[in-house]
């Protein structure tokens, strides 16, 4: 239970479907419904087998202002193909984390921290096979959210020294970093960070997170931020213009060392597919796959992905 995507069972235990909503009850699908609608839809990648395959994607998860969920099944193909995922209701999000999907034995999961208002939210929907419908255990795990913009979370699991990290991006213009288990911890902070528009994950090693950020002008930046405390980022630009229309960015893995980037513009309902290499400033490859339609019309989207991967390696 030390990592972040578990963070919601360590709080409630194995009481947490009994005790849960604080947000409004929700109709939740089963899990073939979480993939894309359309004869040409495909599994969700969750695994580095599935992240390796020559034509990457990625699921992105979506909701709208109503509180409907959807999202996309996106493949870099040139133009990229994005289907729709099926849609249901859930309840309104302000911003989400990536919901990691849990395979078990009896059950499965797909779990997430969400902002709704001014609190902090761990949600499990729960699924099996017997239930005619499963469940959707929330549980709040703190308030005094309402300045927080974004929040993204990383999960090293996949080798020595494991870490799991909660960063928010608040509206002072500092981006914070706290540990979540049965309580949320605060773990270091650095200002700076004010003209932030959208961030997203792009590496976890067992010594430094690395988040990719646009900013309100157009630039992207990378910011390393080592495990260790202080908290001291490592900023650096990878491009200087381009990017200022998207208000969402969201990243997952694509072969042994490369990110597939999804960026999408609210104002247009487009989502523009990259083919991003190993960030090394602005040396970095950035290929654009091109724009296709994202016109669910989310508020909040967020990485649908495996328990434990696959592992991002993007610098």
């Amino acid at each position: 239970m030390k990592t972040l995507r578990r963070a919601a069972l360590a709080v409630a235990g194995v009481g947490l479907l009994a005790a849960a909503a604080v947000p409004a009850t929700a109709a939740t699908p089963k899990p073939d419904n979480f993939r894309a609608t359309g004869k040409a839809a495909g599994k969700l990648p969750t695994t580095k087998a599935q992240a390796a395959t020559a034509a990457c994607g990625m699921g992105v998860g979506s909701v709208n202002a109503g509180g409907t969920a959807g999202g996309y099944d996106i493949t870099a193909t040139r133009p990229p193909t994005v289907l729709p995922l099926e849609t249901f209701k859930l309840f309104n999000v302000r911003a989400s984390t990536t919901w990691y999907f849990t395979d078990g034995a009896q059950q499965d999961y797909y779990s997430g921290l969400i902002l709704q208002g001014s609190n902090l939210y761990g949600s499990i929907v729960s699924y099996n096979d017997v239930a005619p419908e499963p469940d959707l255990g929330t549980v709040k795990l703190g308030t005094g959210w309402t300045s927080f913009r974004a929040i993204a979370s990383s999960n090293y699991v996949q080798g020595a020294a494991p870490h799991s990290f909660l960063y928010g991006l608040h509206s002072n213009g500092s981006l914070y970093r706290y540990t979540v288990g049965e309580t949320v911890r605060a773990f270091g902070s650095a200002p700076g960070f004010g003209t932030v528009k959208a961030m997203t994950l792009i590496a976890e090693t067992a010594t430094y997170d690395t988040l990719l950020v646009s900013l309100t002008g157009g630039s992207l930046y990378t910011v390393r931020v080592p495990v260790a405390n202080p908290m001291k980022p490592i900023v650096k630009k990878v491009r200087s213009t381009g990017f200022a229309a998207y208000e969402s960015l969201i990243a997952q893995r694509c072969g042994a060392a490369s990110t597939l980037l999804s960026a999408f513009d609210n104002d247009t309902k487009k989502v523009t597919v990259y083919a991003v290499s190993r960030a090394t400033g602005a040396s970095t490859v950035i290929n654009n796959y091109g724009s296709a339609p994202a016109t669910f019309g989310g508020t909040a989207n967020f990485l649908l992905t495996g328990d434990a991967g696959p592992q991002l390696v993007g610098e």
